[in-house]
């Protein structure tokens, strides 16, 4: 097989129902208009050290677990220490990855053109303190594994092509006395017309994949990728790409797929990933977002869908009052309180409990009835209903609706099932802190002998 160039953008053939995506980013917007302009900062840099954290990881520079990458993301207390743990070598892969990632902020924000010569420094920003990479070299039967020196913002000089182990097939990038040459029509087609007016997630899609067919460095190219999607993403609606490292099959079959020339898979992987790093950020915010709803045309079409998403309910619900749980016990609080978990509750059980009028219908729940959760201090109760709904795929599938809180948190079917996704845990404990401190302000007024605003 030979190296198969990238398509020109405007025969780049997707489909891509732009809808969701904006409903979120306009609620963002919203959001992000009420805020200050510190705590914008601070909602896009929690959001950029998720992404910076895991980049290195989905590469296998290190490992990461779903506690480190978030506590260095919030900065939480003792993260600096949790940092040096990892050892000198991890911890400059991350500081590098944050270096580039602000790097590609700055051309952002400030309209710079994406050139090839642009494109060279960020690769320098993000290997500044890699001085080799990896190679394998048959020496007669044995493969043998050779460091080599790595060239900071220059082209390869060597083929870069990989074996598939499970198939033995070479797939070709482009070769090293062509790459000049590509990546110039790289850069000319993420300045053409067309490209300048499509949507951010098809921008961040198309810019990620043409690069990585090129693959134009000896190491470091999907650092660089995902870097460079995120200029897209900046500059509408202002978030990072976020890619989690126990997402990285999923990710890479999806890129294998755009491949054998069906993109729209990608694409639809770089939109669910843009929507999750909305979220994070307006959770940042103390808010979480609520999906635009659809109503199902035919019920009973979807029916055998709903009772598998249905599947995801008590495990989502389990993790979410663990997480609430261990939110709670965070403070100290002056009354005791219990955080449960009751199991399915019929209609009619919500019904008697007087809180039929607090579940909202979002017209593609087709009658069926919540699980309910309850967290009560003293004589105060609250409820959180988790609802699982039919989608086309393009929405998330899940939702959590607490009474504290105005919107709802949204969790895709496949964070939860076949197993919980660091995505999931980073939204379920960011959820968690919110209605946290709602509910222990309630209860302290109780205690304080106030009148709780429920």
């Amino acid at each position: 097989m030979t190296y198969q160039p990238f398509p020109q953008f405007a025969d780049w053939d997707v489909s891509f129902d732009e809808g969701v995506f904006n409903g979120y980013a306009a609620r963002l917007q919203q959001v992000k208009a009420h805020a200050t302009g510190e705590d914008a900062r601070r909602a896009v840099e929690v959001a950029t050290r998720y992404a910076a954290v895991d980049t290195g990881a989905i590469e296998g520079l290190y490992s990461t677990d779903r506690g480190f990458t978030r506590t260095i993301a919030l900065q939480s207390e003792f993260w600096q220490r949790a940092l040096d743990e990892k050892g000198e070598q991890v911890k400059r892969h991350i500081e590098d990855a944050l270096a580039g990632y602000e790097y590609v902020l700055d051309a952002a924000t400030g309209q710079i053109p994406i050139t090839a010569k642009w494109i060279r420094e960020l690769h320098a920003v993000l290997m500044r303190h890699q001085d080799t990479y990896a190679v394998y070299v048959q020496v007669g039967d044995a493969i043998h594994e050779e460091q080599r020196p790595l060239a900071h913002g220059e082209y390869k000089s060597l083929p870069n092509n990989p074996t598939n182990a499970s198939t033995g097939k070479l797939h070709d990038y482009a070769p090293p006395e062509d790459t000049d040459a590509e990546m110039t029509r790289l850069t000319d087609e993420l300045a053409s017309p067309e490209f300048v007016a499509a949507h951010p997630v098809v921008q961040a899609a198309y810019a990620h994949y043409a690069y990585v067919c090129v693959h134009p460095f000896a190491d470091g190219n999907g650092r660089v990728a995902r870097a460079l999607a995120s200029v897209y993403l900046y500059r509408n609606p202002g978030i990072p790409l976020v890619v989690f490292a126990d997402q990285r099959d999923v990710y890479l079959d999806a890129l294998e797929a755009a491949d054998e020339g069906k993109p729209d898979g990608f694409v639809k992987f770089m939109n669910q990933r843009a929507i999750d790093a909305v979220q994070l950020v307006q959770l940042s915010f103390g808010q979480a977002a609520r999906p635009s709803t659809t109503a199902i045309s035919d019920k009973l079409e979807r029916e055998a869908a709903l009772r598998e998403v249905k599947s995801g309910v008590p495990r989502l619900a389990q993790l979410a009052m663990a997480a609430l749980s261990g939110a709670v016990d965070g403070y100290d609080l002056p009354v005791p309180h219990s955080v449960g978990y009751p199991g399915f509750m019929s209609s009619s059980s919500i019904r008697d409990s007087g809180t039929a009028s607090r579940i909202r219908s979002d017209g593609f729940s087709l009658g069926v009835g919540p699980n309910v959760a309850v967290l009560s201090a003293s004589n105060i109760v609250r409820y959180y209903y988790f609802v699982a709904r039919v989608t086309d795929g393009e929405k998330p599938e899940l939702a959590i609706r607490a009474e504290s809180i105005e919107e709802d948190l949204d969790v895709w079917f496949s964070e939860v099932v076949p197993t919980e996704q660091t995505s999931l845990n980073m939204k379920l404990k960011a959820w968690a802190d919110v209605v946290a401190a709602h509910f222990v302000d309630v209860v302290n007024q109780a205690a304080d002998g106030g009148r709780p605003k429920l």
